[in-house]
């Protein structure tokens, strides 16, 4: 008998959850933030263009780091995308300075009003993501240990194709793309937030 996995429903509007978690031993506040995103069956190409994304916003001169961490109004923030058969998760995670928690979560949600904008990121910020990307790739290949996990993992969760065509795809990606991603799987749509918070 074949097991197959049970699909995930879309999230609708009303689906989307904030909660806030208390816990003494928390030393500042984390927010996590997951949206439903691309996965490895209907949707290949955005998962490329989801991890140029990322990469993109974890660069120092992106506006996402400079408008967050460089001002002051936040100790850590990232987004990451998890490849993955099915609704590949997009989780961002937000640790705001606690001196300036309120506007720190404003901020935040300034950046992500403007993650569709033209503007919102440079040239040299996107080929800088993609080569980055590239050579991550290429350095796995050199561990023979990890190598093995790689291909084990793409195997699972995509096909040996995809893994080996992965660079060729990136290269690919372009400001529209991103755009289209964010507006597609990010702004405006449903997610679930949980804050993590010091009883005091």
């Amino acid at each position: 008998m074949l097991f197959r996995s049970p699909e995930f429903s879309p999230l609708n509007p009303s689906d989307s959850l904030s909660f806030v978690v208390t816990n003494s031993n928390a030393r500042v506040p984390v927010l996590l933030v997951g949206w439903h995103g691309p996965d490895m069956r209907n949707d290949i190409k955005n998962t490329v263009v989801a991890d140029v994304f990322s990469f993109i916003l974890d660069q120092k001169s992106s506006k996402f780091q400079q408008s967050l961490i460089d001002s002051g109004y936040a100790i850590g923030a990232n987004i990451g995308y998890q490849s993955a058969k099915y609704v590949g998760p997009i989780t961002l995670q937000f640790v705001p300075n606690p001196a300036k928690f309120n506007d720190a979560f404003k901020e935040l949600q300034k950046q992500i009003d403007q993650f569709d904008a033209t503007d919102y990121f440079t040239d040299e910020q996107l080929a800088t993501s993609k080569i980055k990307l590239a050579n991550q790739e290429k350095y796995g290949e050199e561990i023979t240990s990890q190598y093995v996990h790689t291909l084990s993992f793409w195997w699972a969760s995509a096909s040996f194709d995809y893994y080996f065509n992965y660079i060729n795809e990136i290269k690919k990606v372009t400001r529209q793309d991103i755009i289209d991603y964010v507006d597609k799987y990010i702004k405006g749509k449903p997610c679930v937030k949980g804050l993590l918070l010091n009883q005091g």
